[in-house]
């Protein structure tokens, strides 16, 4: 790709080496795919495990108080998220070790001290935070915000490793963190410390991500010249649509948990936590997806057939995953619900297939959201802030129930799939139209 495809996000360029070197790109792609979603399976199984002995070892009531601890983890840590895409996009569009050596050694120090203030800050508002939650004493809440240090040192190391496209190693690291965060928590329950120790767990598995990867970086970068990323990347572009993504994905994820625990009460937010879960078990399967398509969408975004490969693969990939899992949702939900969570759920039964169709819905549009922000369309935030936005009305005036959530979510995710593909469409038709009229005045 030249220097000025790579500089100009929204420049046309027809790669050289045509049909020849899209192949290679999308053997590299389907390879470097193949790895880390195996990879990521074997952690979403381990996350699974630890939301099921969870649920189990802490009964509906206490279950409903871990997943909205959780839930606020994840959205405190936008800022870790957002850094990881925008790392991630620098490294991928300079395609060079001496970037990512650079990033690790400057960001590490900025991000730590970043991550000790938002954490002073979280803490001082524990009392509140916990007050609104009803969750009886801030000591969760504590917790929780001693997880933006690691988070943001991670998300330097997770960025890095993706832009260089070391699909591999992050899949490791990753995996490495999900087991010691399900045994912790065997651990933890046994030693009797219940949602305390369940929330140790979940910050242990933030910790574990920085202090496997970065050591491992610290030695593949030994002995190469740092230099900062190209003078002409669209610094601004990078820096700020990675929050939109984040937020975006940060506020449909956990939205609905928050929401329950505030309205539906101990039991019904807990029972809630565990359909929840249900859904997640499609996004488990097909969250690896998007952090691997999109370094190759950065570094392809000129070329928009190629882009539209990755795409449908991606998609196709995600849509097949996830339609197996809704069919045995909607085969046997009680069963289903049994095995998972005991007969003491049997009451989310009849919702687990609909709420199964709001995350693949979910999972969908979030590959094609990863696509508007490789090609820096500010409409994302768009989707992010007003989406968040309706969705928060629609939960807090449809909050009567198990039911009435469960349809907010995937009407709600229907609508996203719809307006996001329809943009993703038309933006592809355009620039591939825009590299026709390109070739054909430059052979006139």
């Amino acid at each position: 790709m030249s220097a000025a495809a790579v500089r100009r996000p929204d420049a046309v360029v027809q790669p050289a080496g045509g049909g020849r070197q899209q192949g290679a790109a999308l053997d590299h792609f389907l390879r470097s795919g193949a790895t880390y979603w195996g990879a990521m399976l074997v952690v979403g199984v381990c996350n699974l495990g630890f939301s099921l002995v969870a649920a189990r070892g802490l009964g509906p009531s206490a279950y409903g108080a871990l997943a909205a601890v959780v839930a606020l983890v994840n959205i405190f840590l936008i800022a870790a998220s957002a850094l990881t895409r925008t790392v991630t996009a620098v490294v991928a569009a300079s395609d060079d070790r001496a970037t990512g050596a650079w990033i690790l050694r400057r960001a590490t120090a900025v991000t730590a001290g970043a991550g000790i203030a938002a954490m002073l800050l979280v803490g001082a508002a524990a009392g509140p935070i916990s007050a609104a939650l009803h969750l009886g004493h801030p000591v969760w809440i504590w917790i929780a915000a001693a997880s933006l240090v690691p988070a943001l040192t991670g998300g330097v190391t997770t960025g890095i490793l993706q832009g260089l496209r070391l699909f591999l190693e992050s899949g490791v690291v990753n995996l490495t963190a999900s087991v010691v965060k399900l045994g912790l928590l065997l651990l933890l329950l046994y030693a009797g410390l219940g949602i305390t120790g369940a929330s140790l767990a979940t910050i242990a598995e933030v910790s574990i991500i920085w202090v496997v990867a970065f050591p491992w970086l610290h030695r593949l970068f030994r002995g190469v010249p740092a230099a900062p990323a190209p003078a002409g990347i669209a610094h601004r572009g990078l820096l700020t649509l990675p929050a939109s993504l984040t937020v975006a994905r940060l506020v449909f994820f956990n939205l609905d948990i928050l929401v329950a625990r505030h309205y539906l009460g101990p039991q019904g937010a807990g029972l809630f936590a565990a359909l929840a879960v249900t859904g997640r078990i499609i996004a488990y399967g097909t969250g690896a997806l998007p952090p691997v398509v999109y370094p190759y969408l950065v570094r392809h975004r000129g070329d928009a057939r190629l882009s539209g490969k990755y795409l449908a693969l991606s998609l196709a990939a995600t849509a097949v995953a996830g339609g197996g899992a809704i069919a045995v949702l909607i085969a046997a939900p009680g069963p289903v619900v049994r095995i998972l969570f005991g007969s003491a759920f049997d009451g989310i039964a009849p919702y687990v297939g609909w709420y199964g169709l709001a995350f693949l819905l979910y999972s969908l549009t979030y590959v094609l959201l990863h696509y508007l922000l490789a090609v820096e369309s500010w409409w994302v935030w768009v989707y992010a802030v007003g989406g968040g936005l309706l969705e928060m009305g629609a939960l807090v005036l449809f909050h009567g129930g198990l039911g009435r959530l469960t349809g907010v979510e995937t009407g709600f995710f229907a609508l996203m799939f719809v307006l996001t593909g329809v943009q993703t469409a038309t933006g592809l038709l355009r620039r591939r139209r825009e590299t026709v009229l390109t070739v054909t005045r430059a052979t006139a």
